[in-house]
């Protein structure tokens, strides 16, 4: 006679076999395919706005992006729907309120409500133009985070003659932003910070920005290091003269990166950042990013270098 517990787990392992296989299971797997594809289609319904805008096409530089994290998609794609919010005003509509980062574990289907966002931004903006969203694209297959993160900034970069794009301004906002988070993980972990004053400087480019940014970086990773954090690698000076806009890909590096250590610390809320100013140059955002590099040196217990 067969025993009662053997028909149950029989029984329990036949009902996990049907749920496996359901529509709703497979609907709440996200993947990095999901990821991909939603944003693609989100570049083909900015594609649909240029044209009606009459603007040429756009042929983004080819970049190869590594060792990204789920996290870093999160706060690229609150980037775009900061950039589709000021596109929503200047068509007459109400600017979509940025949705907050959540302190958690990000993994892809934390990222999906973030582009789903972005698209329905979009969506209201095609509506109002008379755009068709047009047709859902293909899923593909065995993609990464890196390769997500790529169609990110090629939506960026469709963005170009759409809107006035503000990079100094963008930029000096996350400096500040990326200070004040520094300032909370000093004050949890009574950790020595002072940073130092912004002096004046001459005869830097954007490139010398770009690297300075990416120094500051590496002494990041350093800091999670002290802290027992695993550190991601960070990211790398792109081939050629670094623009603007890469500049600003850093920034949102960093801050990412500052986001995932104050959730696995617990400091779950938000810093307070005071308004700032547009850099007014080259000169200005690369003194700013040296105060950054000095506070990060005594955090690391390295102020003399």
């Amino acid at each position: 006679m067969i025993k009662f517990s053997t028909i149950l787990r029989q029984w329990r392992f036949l009902c996990w076999c049907i749920l496996l296989v359901s529509p709703s299971s497979f609907s709440a797997i996200v993947n990095n395919n999901h990821l991909y594809q939603k944003a693609q289609f989100i570049s083909q319904q900015l594609q649909a706005i240029r044209a009606q805008q009459k603007l040429a096409e756009v042929q983004p530089e080819p970049q190869i992006f590594a060792d990204k994290l789920a996290v870093h998609l999160v706060f690229k794609t609150r980037q775009l729907s900061s950039l589709a919010a000021t596109l929503q005003t200047q068509q007459g509509l109400s600017a979509s309120e940025l949705a907050p980062a959540e302190y958690r574990v990000i993994r892809p289907r934390s990222v999906m409500p973030y582009l789903k966002e972005l698209e329905q931004q979009l969506l209201q903006i095609s509506k109002k133009l008379g755009v068709s969203a047009g047709e859902e694209v293909e899923r593909p297959l065995g993609k990464s985070v890196n390769d997500v993160y790529q169609q990110l900034v090629i939506i960026e970069h469709l963005f170009e003659g759409l809107i006035e794009r503000q990079p100094q301004q963008v930029l000096a906002n996350n400096v500040a932003r990326i200070k004040a988070d520094l300032q909370q993980i000093s004050q949890a972990r009574e950790l020595p910070l002072q940073f130092a004053g912004e002096t004046s400087v001459i005869g830097r480019e954007t490139t010398d920005v770009n690297i300075i940014a990416l120094q500051c970086l590496y002494l990041l990773e350093r800091l999670f290091r002290q802290l027992e954090i695993e550190p991601s690698k960070p990211g790398r000076l792109p081939a050629g003269e670094s623009k603007e806009y890469q500049v600003v890909d850093t920034s949102v590096s960093l801050l990412a990166e500052l986001h995932r250590a104050k959730t696995i610390l617990q400091i779950e809320h938000d810093s307070q950042a005071n308004p700032s100013s547009a850099f007014a140059d080259a000169n200005q955002a690369y003194a700013a990013w040296v105060s950054v590099r000095s506070g990060l040196l005594v955090m690391v217990g390295a102020a003399a270098l």
